[in-house]
């Protein structure tokens, strides 16, 4: 599992997604006129084996781990749905 999998299934959904080098993390978020919507961006970091997830409900930040991708699928599906 490493960020290009992770990036290329989410992009498949919908997504649009940004690797970070930097900060080793990848941002993900709803595409809207070219850029992200702002209340969908969320940010995936690998460690060893578990991706963990990090976004803001409000101002309360939340982290969740996976094991898989389609774990985090599902999740990213539920949480931050795309309207068509």
């Amino acid at each position: 599992m490493n960020y290009t999998e992770i990036s290329e299934k989410l992009e498949e959904v919908g997504y649009i997604t940004q690797f970070h080098k930097v900060i080793n993390s990848l941002t993900i978020g709803i595409p809207e006129n070219g850029n992200y919507r702002l209340d969908s961006i969320f940010r995936i970091e690998l460690n060893n084996d578990k991706m963990k997830i990090n976004y803001f409900t409000g101002q309360i930040p939340v982290e969740k781990e996976f094991k898989t991708i389609e774990e985090l699928l599902k999740f990213v599906r539920q949480v931050f749905p795309i309207e068509e």
